[in-house]
């Protein structure tokens, strides 16, 4: 038995991005950015620049993303679709002062960043350094062996922003699972809002577009001038579709990051500290508004397209039903035209009987003038074919009844 061509890719999939083992006390810069007008080749080339600045060498075998680290510091490389993600570590100290600025020489454009700050056991950090008075969520997290405090706020410099984490038994490998969906909780969620703009400019076009609709259908109800209303119909499906086209990706790779940010909330297993919200209760309360309004600009344009197609199959329904009574009427006219001139012609049937025994007598006496020479016989027979006329006439009027008595019938 032979190995199937994607079986080694397959089971590799699911241990493409495997999370790293970090100790405390370390600190971390997290960006999110898109690619930019170089793609990937610029991007290659400023990676390389980056990691040969912090001396970090890059691993032997690079398929898209990659995890590398010396002493000091640990860089973390991860490609998507639209964006990449980029995270520094600083392995020696609950900091980022080393990490600044390393990331500003990379192409593309900031979608967000994140500074994480994650401490041990043994030291206790103060909250007022790092969020002064802005309100902060916090909860403890993975059955209680860490807390997680954040204001979800930019800061003034670089619009990152701050999370700490303080480790109470977090085992090394908890601890990146924990880091790396932190970071992932701001990159999904800046994302996932990258169609929330789009959803707002397109709300006042669906409704301009639902009363052309309305009044469409309204005017569909009072019989007015259907082909007219047709076209209309046709140039408001035509924008709904252009419209469709140009939002459907947005909005389908919004709802996939809402998904995800969704499930690595859940991830955390947040269990509530006195006199704070947690991640899941400030996202219920500042993210969902924003994400139903993205889903209910989705939903209105799509129940937009669906009903004008009903609109549509009706407007074409009143059409055909128009085009057959035409057609009927069509018909009817061709039958009575042609009933009337079958009448006409049984009118004209007498005088096609009388042109038709004087051919017939002027056949026969032409013939028996021709044929007999005696005269008292051809004058005896000329006589007896004069007292024949009516009988000659009433067989050929015997016979034109015969073959025109079937056209006269209705169908």
């Amino acid at each position: 038995m032979q190995n199937h061509p994607l079986r080694n890719q397959i089971t590799q999939e699911v241990h493409a991005r495997p999370f790293q083992r970090f100790k405390s006390d370390l600190g971390l810069l997290h960006i999110a950015a898109s690619y930019g007008t170089g793609g990937q080749q610029a991007l290659g080339d400023a990676l390389n620049q980056l990691l040969t600045n912090i001396d970090v060498s890059l691993p032997e075998t690079v398929d898209g993303f990659f995890y590398a680290e010396n002493a000091h510091y640990g860089v973390r490389y991860e490609p998507h679709n639209e964006f990449y993600t980029l995270t520094l570590y600083q392995l020696d100290a609950a900091s980022v002062d080393k990490l600044t600025g390393l990331w500003e020489a990379l192409p593309g454009e900031l979608l967000c960043g994140v500074k994480l700050f994650y401490s041990g056991p043994q030291v206790q950090p103060n909250l007022k350094d790092f969020f002064a008075t802005h309100q902060v969520s916090g909860a403890e997290v993975m059955g209680g062996a860490a807390k997680v405090w954040t204001d979800f706020y930019p800061d003034d410099d670089k619009g990152f922003v701050t999370i700490v984490v303080h480790n109470s038994a977090l085992k090394t490998f908890q601890a990146g699972r924990l880091l790396q969906r932190l970071c992932e909780i701001e990159t999904y969620r800046h994302t996932a809002l990258l169609a929330y703009p789009l959803a707002q400019e397109l709300m006042p076009q669906l409704t301009e577009m639902d009363k052309q609709l309305s009044t469409i259908t309204h005017e569909i109800a009072h019989n007015a001038d259907a082909p007219a209303l047709l076209k209309q119909l046709m140039a408001l499906a035509a924008d709904v579709e252009a419209l469709s086209a140009e939002t459907a990706h947005r909005f389908s790779a919004s709802q996939a990051y809402f998904a995800v940010v969704d499930s690595r909330i859940a991830e955390l297993r947040e269990e509530r500290i006195e006199g704070l919200q947690t991640v899941a209760q400030f996202m219920e309360r500042r993210l969902d508004p924003a994400k139903r309004t993205c889903i209910a600009a989705n939903d209105r344009l799509e129940r937009l397209s669906r009903r004008i197609a009903r609109a549509t199959e009706l407007i074409r329904s009143q059409v055909d039903l128009s085009i057959e009574r035409q057609n009927h009427q069509l018909l009817e006219g061709l039958n009575d035209r042609a009933r009337r001139q079958l009448r006409l012609q049984a009118k004209l049937e007498s005088f096609t009987i009388i042109v038709v025994t004087y051919y017939a007598f002027d056949l026969l006496e032409r013939s028996i003038r021709n044929t007999v020479s005696a005269d008292i016989l051809r004058d005896q027979v000329l006589m007896v074919l004069s007292f024949s006329v009516p009988i000659i006439a009433g067989v050929i009027w015997w016979y034109v009844r015969k073959l025109l008595k079937h056209y006269g019938d209705d169908d």
